[in-house]
């Protein structure tokens, strides 16, 4: 009986599945090769398919690059939904602890999701997936405390930038350390969200 092969069994793929596939292998190699070596021909190798197979899904790598950023929002949300200790605080401090760790392992999926250079036309599950990542963040800041809607600006943005702030000085290497401090990225935005948090 023959054996099959990785790229046999890639080409197993029925039509169906092939969308979903085309993500995650297309995440893959946003991560390890970054945007500019990116192109649907290469995605279409990787996956062991045709070159045209790819545009039965998607138009274009901006319309690939959308629903990788879908899917990077939905995996976050994912694992802020799983964060409640009926601790507000505690809450939004783990919150910002998985925000930094996505970004982390995700950095170019992280990129898409945030710059509109790099994804200029969003789709609308796009939107969709990055409201839900937001309202989890904002249900979880509403816990903290009776506020008004202008006072609840300010505390959303201010502790959303400080997690975003984080992160990206975190993928650029340029986080900021006393001689001596030994603090890890982590606690020391922990630290800063929980002051936010409770002031």
């Amino acid at each position: 009986m023959r054996i099959k092969t990785e790229r046999a069994e890639k080409r197993s793929y029925h039509h169906g599945d092939l969308a979903s596939v085309l993500v995650k292998i297309g995440r893959t190699m946003l991560e390890r090769d970054g945007l500019r070596q990116f192109s649907l021909r290469a995605l279409a190798r990787e996956a062991g398919v045709s070159n045209a197979a790819p545009l039965h899904h998607f138009r274009n790598a901006d319309e690939l690059f959308s629903a990788c950023a879908a899917q990077g929002f939905r995996d976050l949300s994912a694992t802020l939904e799983q964060l409640s200790s009926n601790q507000a605080v505690d809450d939004v401090c783990a919150m910002a602890d998985a925000y930094l760790n996505f970004a982390i392992h995700n950095p170019t999926v992280f990129q898409l999701m945030f710059d509109r250079k790099a994804l200029p036309s969003p789709s609308a599950e796009f939107r969709t997936e990055a409201s839900r990542a937001y309202n989890l963040l904002a249900d979880a800041i509403r816990a903290l405390g009776q506020v008004d809607e202008k006072t609840f600006d300010r505390r959303i943005n201010a502790i959303w930038s400080l997690m975003h702030g984080f992160a990206v000085l975190e993928l650029a290497d340029q986080i900021c350390r006393s001689d001596g401090n030994s603090a890890s990225t982590s606690s020391m935005l922990n630290s800063a969200v929980r002051a936010l948090a409770t002031g």
